[in-house]
């Protein structure tokens, strides 16, 4: 079997466990064939994108994961067109004219690439270079700023130990992982699912830095095209 095989095999059952779903009663979700769920499950069988759509949207599973998985069974688009580069002036330059705070950073690693100054200012501590799962479990700031700080860190947990092993190599994976299992709430992230319910992001809370308020505000993701880059724009808009 190979890896990205029992990484999707390993995914679905445990998203339908999760969701307290029986492999017959997911079969009737997505109208497949329990069968076809079992040899999945078992990395039997290489599953087809019109059967993991099917399983995902029963499942309630987000973009960002089919994405991973489609890196699964392509691997070798994983990296085409990528530079792996720093930002240029004009894209820092972009960064700053957004009002709200707003980042580039790697995914699923969470690693800080540039920031503009509502970002860093909102999230004390952070800068370029570091990795938000390692300031979110070791920087008290973060428990402050961050209204439901449990909630946010063990989604990032969640994000990392599901799609990294397709993006990251072995040994950068294990490097984040030795460093953060030294945290105490580590070994119950890690090794815990997240419920399909709260999977879909909602609108985080974080302190205001001026005034200590709480601002509700919605988070986006945005993956870039022209030009290819192997980070992301993470962007928080204030809810209205």
């Amino acid at each position: 079997m190979t890896a990205s095989r029992m990484e999707i095999a390993d995914f679905v059952r445990t998203r339908r466990e999760a969701a307290g779903l029986t492999r017959a009663e997911l079969a009737r979700k997505a109208d497949v064939s329990e069968a076809l769920i079992q040899k999945i499950e078992q990395g039997t069988r290489r599953p087809t994108a019109v059967a993991l759509g099917a399983l995902f949207s029963a499942l309630g599973v987000p973009a960002q994961v089919r994405e991973h998985v489609a890196t699964l069974l392509q691997p070798e688009l994983s990296t085409f067109g990528t530079q792996d580069t720093p930002p240029e002036p004009y894209e820092l330059d972009f960064l700053d004219a957004i009002p709200y705070p707003a980042c580039y950073q790697t995914m699923p690693s969470v690693e800080l690439v540039a920031a503009n100054d509502a970002y860093l200012r909102a999230f004390p501590g952070l800068a370029p270079g570091d990795v938000l799962l390692e300031w979110m479990l070791f920087d008290p700031r973060a428990r402050e700023v961050i209204e439901d700080w449990e909630r946010e860190i063990h989604l990032m947990v969640f994000g990392f130990r599901y799609m990294a092993p397709a993006v990251h190599p072995p040994e950068r994976i294990q490097a984040i992982i030795d460093r953060c299992s030294a945290a105490p709430e580590w070994d119950r992230f890690w090794s815990t699912e997240v419920h399909p319910d709260n999977i879909p992001r909602r609108p985080i809370r974080v302190r205001s830095p001026d005034t200590g308020d709480w601002i509700a505000y919605h988070m986006q993701l945005f993956k870039f095209e022209l030009p290819q880059r192997p980070w992301w724009i993470y962007s928080l808009v204030p809810v209205d």
